[in-house]
Parts: C-alpha cells; structure tokens; sequence
C-alpha cells in the first residue's frame, strides 16, 4: 500500500525550486523563512528542494554553515539603472519584463545549471520576493519555459511596500501568493490580484526551542529582575524609539526591571540608567533562544509588519507578547488573551508593559494562551502542507 504522502510508484518526486534575488544566507526572516521551508519540504519523500538566486551578495550577517539545500547563482544582477527606471514607468513594464526575461535566459543558459537529481527543470519555481526585486520577472519567465507552477512569497507591508503598480503585475502573472494575513490578502485582491490566487500562511517558530533561560540570567546577572525583551531593527518603523521613551515611565513604577535588546542598529541614544537595560546587539541564535526563554514580557511595538514571526517565537516559550499598531500583528494576536496591543505612543507602551509586569498571573494566563495558539496553528506542520497543496493544487 502507498502512504499518501510517498510518491507512487515510478513517479519521482516533486521538483521545487526556491528563487530569490539573493540566496538565504543572511540572518533575517524571509532567509530563515526559506531555510527552514526547503528543510520541511525536503523530509517529504514526495519533493525535492533546491536554492537558485539571481544574482551574488546580499545582507549581512550571514549564518554559519551552509544552506540545506543545493544552491546556484544566475550572475544576472537585478538592480541595473535601466531596470529600475522602467520599473517606475508602468507604461514601460512590458519592455522592462522582456528585457529581464532576455537577460534571465542567457545567464541561465551560461549558467550550467545542475537542477535535480533526476531531471533539469522544476515543477514548482516559488519565487521569495516582491516585483521591485525585478528578479521574479525573471524566474517567472523559467517556470514558464519549463512548464512548471510559478508561486510567490511577497512578505508586503501593505501600504508601505510590496503593493505597488509593478509589485501586482507579478502577482497577477503568478498561480498563487502566499499572503501572512487576511489584511494582506484584502490590500493585495483591491489593487488587482485575483482572490482566488492568494492563499492564507503564517510562519512557525524560527527560534532554537532549546534557550536557557536559567543561564542567560545567570551570565548577565539578572537574577530574578523583571525582564522585558526588544527584538527587531532599531528603527521607528518597529516602535524602538517610542519603547526607549516609555521605559523610563516604566522605571518609576518598576525601578528594578531591564530591557533586554537585541537587533540591527545603533545602542539607545536617551540617557537610560546603566543598570535598566542589557544590549545584546545581534545575537547568536543560542543567546537570542536562551533570551526568550529568560524574559517575562516580548514586547515589539512595531508600525509595520507583514507576520511578526518573533512574537511566534515568544509564543513558542509562553511568553505574553505586546504588539504595536501594525496590523498583520493585531490580526494574528488576541488582544487581551494572548497578549496586548498598543499604539507607538510611549505612553501606551509603558502603561501595556506595567500591566503586565504587574500581574504576574495574566502573564502566565497569555503566555500559555500565546503557546497554544502556536502549537495549533502556527507550526512547520501546518505551514508545509499549506505550501504543497498551493504546489499541486
């Protein structure tokens, strides 16, 4: 008898290639994200998984080890002047795709492209990336050649990016857009992509399960002060300014709690006590894993987010997380069951950190709500078979 989720007998399996403009090997979400999706996919006996990019680089810092899958550079770069002025030309985007296509064929071509154990072309090309990236129009243009299903992975803020006039044109030429929330779905179905092509997909935890919370207050001597967590770039787009500015209200009502930050960007420019926070500045996964596990609050006041993957991971150690004003956030968190929102106004970000630091009961009560909600829906499980029924629908 044949397990449902083996292949049939003389078939080979599934031939998925995951394109983006760069290979993941940065430490950021959307990388992690493609990581960890060519992991779960490739433990199905009934999928094979392989890396190709457009072009070489990308951000920095990049992760030790190689990737889990076979990779492959095209050398086809994606930011040519010419490029990105058409780009901004609406009336010019059908030159611009031809010019991208033309280009993408001859580096692929050029490019001795090894492919798949069994067979050269994909089934599935499921392009990480929005149309401003430019290379999508291109790998687009390799699915089609090879008959194969072109699939995309945006990551849009809406109203911010990932939405504009060329973003769409790639959406609508593909066969399904995975979005992170119904709002993204709902911004991305009024500008003009099909509804029926957008398929719902959160993100699991990213995070090791394996953090020492014990040991990270330990090594930094917190014993057993209060602990808040940031992590995120340290812009204003993710509420660190504001969350700096009400740390100090909450000071006064908790003077013995330390914010714990971790993430891109510069050290907190306010005159904060020595004593009332911790900079981690971008840690390894150990110390970020151990971190979670130590806190008693994640708090992440963000603007703007597409999912939130760190409050899937504050979630995953039953953590009550606190959310800022983006929506995708909202939507994905209960506000009063599995954690808060707030506004970026300093103020409401300390008045939402009291509260809990507060309580510690209602943190209990939201952290154990936050991880059963992760572990039923927010899970490598679930997402998986969410992308293989969008790959052979």
């Amino acid at each position: 008898m044949v397990n449902a989720s083996s292949p049939l007998p003389g078939k080979a399996p599934l031939r998925v290639l995951i394109a983006s403009r760069h290979l993941p090997e940065c430490t950021g979400g959307l990388a992690a994200y493609q990581r960890g999706l060519a992991v779960e996919l490739g433990r199905r006996p009934d999928m094979e998984v392989c890396f190709l990019a457009a072009e070489k680089g990308g951000p920095e810092p990049r992760i030790q080890g190689p990737l889990p899958a076979p990779s492959q550079v095209l050398n086809c770069p994606c930011k040519r002047r010419a490029w990105m002025s058409m780009a901004s030309r609406p009336f010019l985007h059908p030159l611009l795709k031809r010019g991208i296509a033309t280009a993408f064929r001859k580096a692929f071509a050029n490019s001795q492209w090894r492919g798949f154990s069994h067979e050269t072309n994909p089934d599935v090309v499921h392009f990480v990336g929005t149309g401003w990236d430019l290379a999508g129009f291109g790998f687009l243009e390799l699915a089609r050649k090879a008959g194969a299903r072109f699939t995309v992975w945006p990551a849009t803020h809406p109203g911010q990016w990932g939405d504009d006039v060329i973003d769409l044109a790639l959406y609508r030429s593909a066969d399904a857009v995975f979005c992170q929330s119904q709002g993204e779905i709902n911004r991305l179905v009024d500008r003009g992509l099909p509804q029926k092509k957008a398929v719902l997909c959160g993100l699991p935890p990213m995070c090791s399960p394996d953090g020492n919370g014990g040991a990270f207050r330990s090594k930094w001597n917190l014993g057993t002060r209060p602990m808040v967590l940031f992590i995120g770039r340290r812009d204003e787009g993710k509420g660190f300014p504001a969350l700096l500015v009400g740390w100090k209200s909450v000071l006064l009502q908790n003077p013995g709690a330390v914010l714990v930050l971790a993430g891109p960007g510069e050290a907190p420019a306010l005159a904060l006590p020595d004593n009332s926070f911790l900079d981690l500045g971008v840690p390894d996964e150990e110390t970020k894993a151990s971190a979670l596990a130590a806190c008693d609050i994640f708090c992440l006041p963000s603007a703007h987010e597409s999912f939130g993957i760190v409050f899937a991971e504050a979630w995953s150690y039953g953590k009550p997380v606190i959310c800022g004003p983006a929506p995708a956030s909202r939507e994905w968190i209960q506000d009063g069951v599995t954690g808060l929102h707030s506004s970026q106004d300093p103020s409401a970000v300390a008045v939402a950190i009291a509260r809990l630091l507060a309580d510690s009961e209602q943190r209990s009560r939201m952290g154990a709500a936050g991880r059963a909600f992760q572990q039923s829906r927010l899970t490598w499980d679930a997402v998986s078979a969410i992308h293989a029924q969008a790959f052979c629908p």
